[in-house]
């Protein structure tokens, strides 16, 4: 992920100080939105996926051990010499079905394992980077099953998490696969959690998820206007959402939104209606982020033109946390702002709604993500107070967006 490459690559840089002879190949989210520049701003990284790379890891490792070269392999960047090679890109694998289940017993045992059963979203959110592409691949309702079976034999895990972008985007398939759980008694032996769009589900549906055991339906609603809906491509009314909500609830479920503040043109208004309408929804749990402008999402480009009322700050991709976010604020609401109306919404629910308990466990349960929020929005505040009296410091355009390498200034 984004967040995380700087990271990789001080681990690449490590091993090569060891080991100069492994070679190190490096995928994900971020290398397939950035691409040749994965290698650029890591020298430690020999190859980089761009796609899919199941079999593309596989055809690596057979040319590798031939001593063969690697470069015209589909979808890799390589190195030769000091120039990089980018090779034509990988189409998708034709059957998922082919593709073996994920080797859990090669990492250390964990309560709740993640089950994808299909690729793609055909969504246009303007947030969203479409890491698996917008044509929607699906593995069949039976190897989805098999590897639930699978899973629940080798590894016996308390909880699955389907990691589907849109789990019910082709329902009828969907609730063929909700319908062999509930045959197999998998309900029986482990719980699930999935995500779905709002404009997806129906009674039906949310009864057949109960029955299949499982817990919690995660919504993302990003916006309590209207208006701001629209404006991000989201496809979505707010009356879809306290219907889909009020159903989810009336089922049984537990209900999980999930929110941003500071979408294109957001004023304080906006972020306004959105805590209103968080507490007159009363989720469950609440995930409140500040919009990033991850390579390869339309906002992205929007910060890089300064459309939408974006000002891009100062941060390399290790502040590309959507939670603690560091890189963009509006010209109309500062970035300290932005994160004093993230932790509002949270409060709001609770007092809102009167859950005091609740909002007790939640900062004893959270406390260092809760430390780190208020950390965060004090000390933003207090710089912004700082360059308002006139002693504001370097404002310039990061690396991360100038896609130069150097080190970011920072502000």
């Amino acid at each position: 992920m984004t967040v995380e490459y700087p990271r990789a690559v001080e681990i690449a840089r490590r091993i090569k100080v060891e080991r100069a002879d492994v070679p190190i190949l490096v995928g994900g989210a971020h290398v397939n939105a950035v691409g040749r520049q994965a290698l650029e701003e890591g020298d430690g990284f020999d190859y980089a996926c761009v796609g899919e790379g199941e079999h593309l890891a596989c055809e690596l490792v057979d040319v590798l051990e031939r001593g063969g070269d690697a470069s015209e392999i589909p979808g890799l960047v390589s190195r030769r010499g000091s120039d990089l090679v980018d090779a034509p890109p990988r189409p998708p694998p034709d059957d998922y079905d082919a593709l073996p289940f994920p080797a859990w017993d090669l990492f250390r045992p964990v309560d709740t394992l993640p089950l994808i059963t299909h690729r793609g979203c055909p969504f246009k959110c303007v947030f969203c980077s479409h890491n698996s592409g917008f044509k929607p691949r699906y593995r069949t309702p039976a190897n989805v099953l098999d590897e639930v079976e699978q899973m629940l034999e080798r590894y016996r895990p308390k909880r699955i998490r389907v990691e589907d972008e849109t789990f019910g985007l082709h329902m009828g398939r969907t609730k063929v696969m909700l319908e062999g759980i509930i045959e197999r008694g998998f309900h029986r032996r482990v719980s699930f959690s999935a995500q779905t769009r709002v404009d997806r589900v129906d009674e039906d549906f949310m009864r057949l998820l109960k029955t299949a055991n499982f817990e919690t339906l995660e919504l993302g609603v990003e916006t309590g206007n209207p208006e701001v809906l629209r404006e991000i491509k989201k496809g979505i009314t707010l009356e879809q959402v306290e219907y889909a909500v009020a159903l989810a609830k009336a089922n049984g479920l537990r209900v999980w939104c999930k929110f941003i503040v500071g979408h294109p043109n957001e004023t304080h208004a906006t972020i306004r209606d959105t805590i209103d309408f968080i507490a007159k929804i009363n989720p469950n749990q609440l995930s409140v982020s500040i919009m990033t402008p991850f390579p390869g999402t339309p906002i992205h480009e929007m910060a890089l033109r300064g459309e939408g009322g974006y000002r891009l700050l100062s941060g390399g991709w290790e502040d590309f946390d959507k939670y603690s976010s560091g890189v963009l604020e509006l010209e109309t609401v500062s970035l300290g702002q932005l994160k004093r109306y993230q932790i509002g919404c949270y409060v709001n629910l609770y007092v809102r709604n009167r859950r005091f308990l609740e909002l007790t466990r939640l900062v004893v349960a959270n406390r260092a993500v809760g430390w780190e929020m208020l950390r965060s929005a004090t000390g933003r505040t207090a710089a912004e107070a700082i360059r308002h009296v006139g002693l504001g410091c370097d404002q310039r355009v990061p690396s991360a967006f100038s896609h130069t390498g150097d080190t970011p200034a920072r502000r």
